[in-house]
């Protein structure tokens, strides 16, 4: 049941994450489970990728609080839309501590088989905040295209339940324009991204988004690659 496949994934953020309950990571994932974080420096394999990605966190964030926001289901697929706060008291990918108070929004998709999470792609972004408005929006899209003008973006994947819409896709081009004060490198990116839209007589009323902006800049070189 679907319901049955969210209380998995919710037992993930709350009882893994936020916990920091390893016990249990057998009983969530399977063997072969594979996670795909872009902030991360690889991918996590296994129930014992599970826990090093899971102390990796805790280590940098030990007081990190996972709340599940809004949760879609549709076959053997969950998306969840989160929000994670805590204290950064611990180096994180060559982060030294600030000491300061984080809040993280995230989407994550996960593929469930046999009653355990199978595969997951996650999208976060360190500066929670109030969503854009319409205005804003077209001109961020009006200055990627510009920087980016053979942008593509192909739907990865995508899950209905009700009024919401949840997608997943992955977008590449070429930077030959000025990009977030950044000269053109000539360089081409492939980033992923998240969106859940709630939808009302044919028009989307709500949007909520991830975009994968540090692999973009990475890619750029404009910032250090993960350590």
């Amino acid at each position: 049941m679907a319901e049955d496949k969210k209380v998995l994934v919710r037992r993930w953020l709350e009882e893994t994450l936020t916990q920091g309950d390893l016990e249990g990571v057998e009983n969530l994932f399977a063997r072969n489970y594979g996670l795909h974080d872009p902030i991360f420096p690889q991918d996590v394999y296994g129930p014992q990728g599970v826990k090093w990605y899971v102390t990796a966190y805790r280590v940098a964030v030990p007081d990190a609080r996972f709340v599940v926001e809004d949760q879609i289901a549709q076959g053997d697929k969950v998306v969840t839309r989160w929000t994670a706060r805590g204290t950064h008291r611990g180096e994180f990918l060559g982060i030294s501590p600030t000491g300061e108070e984080v809040t993280v929004t995230g989407i994550e998709f996960d593929h469930l088989v046999g009653g355990k999470i199978e595969e997951a792609w996650v999208g976060y972004h360190p500066f929670a905040g109030p969503m854009l408005g319409p205005e804003r929006l077209k001109r961020g899209f009006a200055a990627l295209h510009e920087a980016f003008p053979d942008t593509r973006i192909a739907e990865a994947d995508s899950i209905r339940e009700g009024d919401r819409v949840a997608f997943r896709w992955l977008m590449s081009g070429t930077h030959e324009g000025e990009f977030l004060g950044v000269a053109p490198t000539g360089k081409r990116i492939e980033a992923m991204g998240m969106d859940i839209v709630r939808v009302a007589e044919g028009e989307i009323v709500e949007h909520w988004g991830e975009f994968d902006v540090m692999g973009m800049l990475r890619q750029l070189g404009i910032i250090d690659p993960p350590r």
